[in-house]
């Protein structure tokens, strides 16, 4: 056994550990998930040529989280996120949270698919990113005038 083989084979023994249904495919690609009431939350992460750990999560809304150097540091993120989402599950608006974000997924694809496509006037680029400073603006301001998530 490589040493690669056994810093996977820890990395899933751990997931499993937290709940994690865990499946690899030759070490290089893994899936990971959870259910949190109803929810089910996914990830995959592979390893690079670089030996780079690239980790997504892909549900309940797919995010690129990034790369990480040691297997540890996914196990530590993954760890973190899902006491996030179980603590956030709680909230009465956690449904509505991840409709949402399943929104603004599908905008984000419309807009690659609308600038690799089409030739955008700078005047709707500049209204689009009027929009998008609007949202900041509004999550900046949820987060100075709302008490986290208990």
């Amino acid at each position: 056994m490589n040493l690669l083989s056994a810093e996977q084979d820890n990395m899933n023994m751990l997931l499993t550990q937290m709940g994690a249904e865990v499946q690899s495919y030759h070490g290089l690609v893994c899936n990971v998930s959870f259910t949190i009431n109803d929810t089910k939350i996914f990830y995959v992460y592979n390893l690079d040529s670089k030996e780079q750990y690239y980790l997504q999560k892909l549900l309940p809304y797919p995010i690129g989280v990034g790369e990480f150097t040691k297997a540890s540091e996914i196990i530590d993120y993954i760890e973190n996120d899902i006491a996030c989402y179980k603590n956030a599950s709680k909230s009465s608006v956690f449904k509505d949270f991840i409709h949402i974000n399943m929104d603004l997924h599908k905008t984000i694809q419309k807009m690659d698919e609308t600038f690799l496509k089409y030739n955008v006037p700078h005047d709707k680029l500049n209204e689009i990113l009027g929009e998008i400073e609007k949202i900041n603006n509004t999550l900046t301001e949820i987060t100075k005038v709302s008490s986290p998530v208990a």
